[in-house]
């Protein structure tokens, strides 16, 4: 009998793989290279696990053929559903837990759950699969048939229909809490006090892939090979991240969170043995980080401690953050936390997919404690019950920590609206909570503290507003407005009061100098109660002044009457001249952009969105990125438009951030679209990036942007020219002022008007220019103003100098071999004087005229010299002057050694500068031989000396 059993085992078994082989259900694994590539194989195939640098992965044979295309090489896996032929409960009772049920047991069972216990328990059909089998319920409570102020609590299991422990330890857990039930005390508390709801198998097709009878064989996906866990919204990756249409299980399982109101859940999973905590979609915390990590410590911790040595204790000991594992897009624990207000955690229970029956008691011993456990935590933090004033009945409301919950995650929680209870399970400290609620005032409860596994309570009561109409500003259509525009607008408003607003009308009006209204009066149909909107069923018209200047913010009133006597002002403003930047200038230069990555952003005139020129990103490779960003200061709360083009493959994409926080990505072919994003007062920064992962290209393989409308923007433009130069009078001047941080065009002024009379003007591009009439010294102040209202000042002094003119009216003459040597003169001009010989008469005259102005040189024979010297100064301001001089013959004089004609100590030094340094040789040489010894040496030094100071024959002797 055992051979027979095994040879059916063997003979399934290979049945089975086929099966899964012929329907494109893949299991394998495959190498990569970095993890940053997770990013996008999350996408293209089903993630089971990720070891290291190897992943583990389910693929239907599309999937597959995507990963190759991107050049992964993979090897395919025995299927976790055919490793083994369980023992199947067919005749035996259902709660015999060593044994696996049949679909049909598996249903009857769950009926039979409410008939034993019907005061404890009711089973609930939500929905059925693709092949037609039931997604059941039970919910579990000591008023099953009541709703409570309690919070509702749910377990899920196999939702990959090959991960089997949790099916059966859900069916345990359901058993065991019905059973235990008044002896038990903490799950009599759990009975009394929460909504139990447990769902034990929540893809019966995968299960029951091979049929009713038996789960060997399962499969992770449905019947449509649709992983379930890929197909909820998404928060960052929108409705349907993995671009199939939501599957009947998903929707079933949505619409059952939409008419119940979970405050925590599990979602029970195999092929791991670790918590895993939210996000799965993004990787940043989530602002109840911390206690996520304290309730599933407590999980882990629990497990371990019912169970032998190394069970649950994956990655961070048994508990990770979802993200920091591997990223998912389309998992329910994202979908459940973001939309529901729930806090969900996913249990993966057993490295082993498929258990063998003889393991699911073992597992559900090490499990049980935590299960209970974990939902006592529903029991812990803030709680109330929210009702009208007024009324008593429950309130839909939505509660907010104040200063704590995040928009970004959507942390904020909801009431019941059948019995208006909430429940905010929260880390010990002290909060303050905000309720609102349509038709109500809102209301802040301060001071409530919170204490370490306990619930503390804070009822409250909204007071409805009064039974009458409030209108509001809602918005208008003018869209972008300039000076010098005639506007047309309709108005909308919004009824936020308990009674409609009938026979509705408003008048227009502002004290703003620069804005005229034409048309101030419109009426509108009936606004109906809570949040009906309607628009002014004429235009409002009104004319911007040309003299009204850019980024100046015009607040208007609107006087509102109705029915009833109503009578109410609103305001709103609008904001004139906003800043586009649509790169018409060819260049960045309108905004202080920044640019990085491995390539730059440019300019290109190639399919712009309008106009001559769009920006694009850079030619960038794989596993590049090329971003371009600015930082701006917003005057006033807005909106920012722009409008965007890619053309990539689909995992290659374009992102914008603001403040660092990614608000969209574009990946694909897309042409011009535009998008547009909320933006608070304040320093912010907008970001547009293009980004390539590590393989494929697709398209141009770039995005570009265009026509980028800012908010109201305020700006600190500086001039940063910090002097100008001194000048020449009568030549023309020509300089550029500069500033920093300006938005857009920068506008120039000469403010006081200082310069009229000397010859230059500052234009309104900040040109200085012009031709200086007179000497002296120039003042004035600059002023510059740009397209966000930013202003400056500075004060400006410089020197106009009087026109340069040679001062030198003639030369002395000179002697043949005796060296020249005279400085040329000249007054006026600006900055270093540059001297030359204008028409190079001194060529071949032994002279020249240095750029300094010396004239020199030792003449070799007597001559006549004639030359025009020229000069210019630093601005280019010049004068010549024509000079004339003599070389003459030179006596012969015996002891005038250095041909000066006379007999002094002079030659006495310039003969020992011959004797005793090689100097110049006295010419004639006989000159020197002022002794008559027929040879110049010291002693006609000494000879020459003696003659002069004391009386000594005369040179040269006779």
């Amino acid at each position: 009998m055992k051979k027979l059993v095994i040879l059916l085992g063997v003979s399934f078994t290979v049945l089975a793989t086929n099966l899964l082989s012929a329907n494109s259900e893949t299991y394998f694994k495959f190498q990569i290279k970095s993890r940053s590539e997770l990013e996008k194989l999350t996408r293209i195939v089903s993630i089971d696990n990720v070891d290291s640098l190897t992943v583990y992965a389910y693929g239907a044979d599309e999937q597959l053929s995507d990963l190759e295309k991107l050049g992964y090489t993979y090897t395919v896996l025995p299927h976790p559903g055919t490793l083994i032929v369980p023992r199947m409960a067919a005749g035996k009772d259902a709660k015999v837990w060593d044994y696996y049920p049949t679909y049909g047991e598996y249903v009857d069972s769950m009926y039979q759950f409410e008939t034993d216990h019907p005061a404890l328990c009711k089973t609930y059909d939500i929905g059925l699969s693709v092949q037609g089998r039931s997604i059941l319920f039970v919910k579990i409570s000591d008023n099953v048939d009541l709703e409570e102020d309690e919070p509702e609590v749910m377990y899920t299991s196999t939702m990959h229909g090959d991960e089997t422990v949790g099916y059966i330890s859900m069916l345990r857990l359901i058993d065991y809490l019905l059973t235990n039930y008044g002896t038990d005390s903490l799950v009599t508390r759990l009975v009394d006090s929460c909504e139990i709801w447990i769902n034990p198998l929540a893809n019966p097709d995968g299960t029951y892939r091979s049929g009713n009878h038996t789960v060997a064989g399962a499969i992770r996906y449905n019947a449509n090979y649709v992983d379930l866990n890929r197909n909820f919204p998404d928060p960052e990756d929108g409705q349907h991240p993995d671009n199939k249409p939501w599957q009947p299980e998903t929707v079933a399982m949505m619409n059952f969170a939409e008419d119940n109101s979970f405050v925590i859940s599990a979602n029970i999973h195999s092929g791991a043995e670790v918590v895993n905590y939210p996000w799965d979609t993004w990787a940043r915390l989530h602002v109840d980080n911390d206690w996520f990590i304290d309730i599933s410590r407590a999980y882990a911790d629990s497990a371990q401690y019912f169970s032998p040595a190394g069970y649950l204790t994956d990655l961070n000991n048994g508990i990770t953050n979802g993200y920091a594992w591997y990223t998912i897009a389309g998992g329910r624990q994202d979908y459940m936390n973001y939309w529901h207000g729930c806090r969900e955690v996913t249990l993966e229970l057993s490295q082993t997919k498929l258990l063998p029956e003889d393991s699911l008691d073992d597992y559900w011993n090490y499990n049980r404690a935590s299960f209970l456990n974990y939902l006592e935590n529903g029991l812990y933090g803030i709680r109330g019950v929210v009702t009208d004033a007024i009324t008593g009945d429950p309130v839909f409301a939505t509660v907010t920590v104040d200063g704590y919950d995040s928009d970004l995650d959507s942390s904020r929680i909801f009431t019941d609206p059948d019995v208006g209870d909430y429940h905010r399970m929260i880390l010990p400290d002290m909060y303050d909570l905000t309720f609102t609620a349509s038709g109500y005032y809102p209301k802040t409860v301060t001071s409530i503290v919170v204490v370490e596994e306990t619930s503390t309570r804070a009822d409250v009561t909204l007071d409805p507003l009064p039974e009458e109409p409030n209108l509001q500003f809602a918005f208008h259509n003018a869209g972008m407005v300039d000076p010098g525009d005639n506007v047309s607008m309709l108005i909308t408003l919004k009824n936020e009061g308990a009674s409609d607003a009938v026979n509705v009308s408003a008048t227009l009006e502002t004290d703003d100098p620069y804005i005229n209204i034409t048309q101030n009066y419109s009426a509108y149909p009936d606004i109906v109660k809570l949040g009906g909107i309607e628009a002014s069923l004429s235009n409002y018209e009104f004319t911007i002044l040309p003299t009204c200047p850019f980024s100046h913010l015009t607040e208007f009133s609107l006087v509102i009457s109705a029915d009833g006597g109503y009578v109410d002002t609103v305001e709103f403003s609008i904001a004139v001249g906003l800043f586009v930047e649509n790169f018409e200038s060819g260049d960045f230069a309108s905004l202080p952009w920044e640019m990085g990555g491995t390539l730059e952003w440019t300019i290109t005139s190639l399919n712009p969105y309008e106009g001559s020129f769009s920006a694009k990103s850079g030619a960038i490779d794989h596993n590049q990125y090329s971003w371009i960003t600015v930082d701006l200061e917003v005057a006033h709360t807005g909106t920012l438009s722009f409008y965007y083009r890619v053309s990539s493959e689909i995992d290659d994409y374009l992102s914008f951030h603001i403040d660092g926080v990614e608000k969209d990505t574009w990946s694909g072919e897309v042409g011009w679209n535009s998008s547009s994003y909320p933006v608070e007062t304040g320093s912010r920064t907008f970001t547009w990036a293009y980004i390539k992962d590590q393989s494929m290209s697709g398209g141009n393989d770039c995005a570009w942007i265009d026509l980028i409308v800012f908010p109201l923007l305020t700006s600190s433009v500086s001039i940063s020219t910090i002097s100008l130069p001194d000048w020449t009078a009568g030549h023309p001047y020509f300089q550029e002022l500069e500033a920093l941080n300006g938005i857009g065009e920068l506008s120039w002024s000469d403010k006081n008007g200082e310069l009229g009379g000397t010859g230059l003007t500052l234009s309104n591009d900040g040109i200085l220019s012009g031709t200086p009439t007179a000497p002296g010294l120039i003042s004035f102040t600059a002023a510059v103003t740009d397209h966000g209202g930013g202003l400056d000042e500075k004060p400006f002094s410089f020197t106009i100098n009087p026109t340069l003119t040679i001062t030198t009216a003639s030369l002395p003459d000179g002697g043949v071999g005796s060296m020249y040597h005279q400085q040329l003169e000249a007054t006026g001009g600006t900055g270093t004087r540059t001297w030359n010989d204008k028409n190079g008469d001194l060529a071949g005259t032994d002279f020249t005229l240095s750029q300094d102005g010396v004239l020199s040189g030792m003449p070799t024979a007597a001559a006549v010299i004639s030359f025009t010297a020229q000069v210019q100064d630093f601005v280019g301001s010049a004068d010549e002057a024509y000079l004339s001089f003599e070389i003459a013959d030179l006596p012969y004089v015996c002891g005038d050694a250095n041909g000066d004609e006379m007999v002094n100590i002079g030659d006495a030094v310039f003969i020992c500068c011959h004797v005793f340094k090689d100097g110049p040789a006295p010419d004639p040489p006989e000159s020197g031989d002022a002794n008559c010894d027929d040879s110049v040496n010291v002693g006609d030094a000494v000879y020459i000396v003696n003659y002069i100071f004391k009386d000594g024959p005369a040179p040269c002797c006779p």
